[in-house]
C-alpha cells in the first residue's frame, strides 16, 4: 500500500498553520500543536527536520517561536514530502532495462511529483476557500 506517514501529514498541517500566519510574527509550538491536534513532542521532532532543511526558522527565548524561513510561494508540497518522507520513489533506478512495468511506474512517479509541486501559497488559498464554503446547519 502506498501511504503518507502521520509524521508527514502532521508536518504539512503544521506548515500550513505557519503559512496562514505568515507575516504576522512567530507562532509557538504549543499553539500549532493544539490548533492542528498534533502531539507536541512529535511536532518538535518534525520542526527540527524542517529547520535543518531551511523551511522553518526558529527563534529561542521566552517570546520565541517558529515562522516560515521562506515565502509560502517558494515552498512546495513535494519539498515537504522529500524532507519528511525521504522523497517519493516508485522505481529504484536499477531497472533501467526496457520494461513496461518500469516505464509505467516511472511515468506514475513523474506525474505524482508534478502534482505535488503545488506551492504552500496555493495550498493556503485552497484551505481558505474550503473554510469559506463550510456551511453550518442548526
Amino acid at each position: 500500500m502506498l501511504s503518507i506517514s502521520m509524521k508527514c501529514k502532521y508536518g504539512i498541517k503544521a506548515i500550513l498553520a505557519l503559512g496562514e500566519h505568515h507575516g504576522r510574527g512567530l507562532m509557538q509550538i504549543k499553539d500549532i500543536a493544539q490548533s492542528r491536534q498534533i502531539p507536541r513532542q512529535y511536532l518538535e521532532q518534525i520542526f527540527n527536520r524542517l529547520v535543518n532543511a531551511g523551511i522553518v526558522a526558529s527563534v529561542r527565548g521566552k517570546k520565541g517561536g517558529y515562522r516560515l524561513a521562506r515565502e509560502p510561494s517558494q515552498i512546495t508540497l513535494l519539498e515537504l514530502i522529500d524532507v519528511l518522507e525521504g522523497g517519493i520513489q516508485l522505481t529504484d533506478g536499477t531497472d533501467r532495462e526496457i520494461d513496461a512495468v518500469f516505464n509505467l511506474f516511472n511515468e506514475i512517479e513523474n506525474k505524482l511529483k508534478a502534482e505535488l509541486e503545488i506551492t504552500l501559497a496555493n495550498l493556503i488559498t485552497e484551505q481558505q476557500r474550503l473554510q469559506a464554503n463550510v456551511m453550518y446547519h442548526i
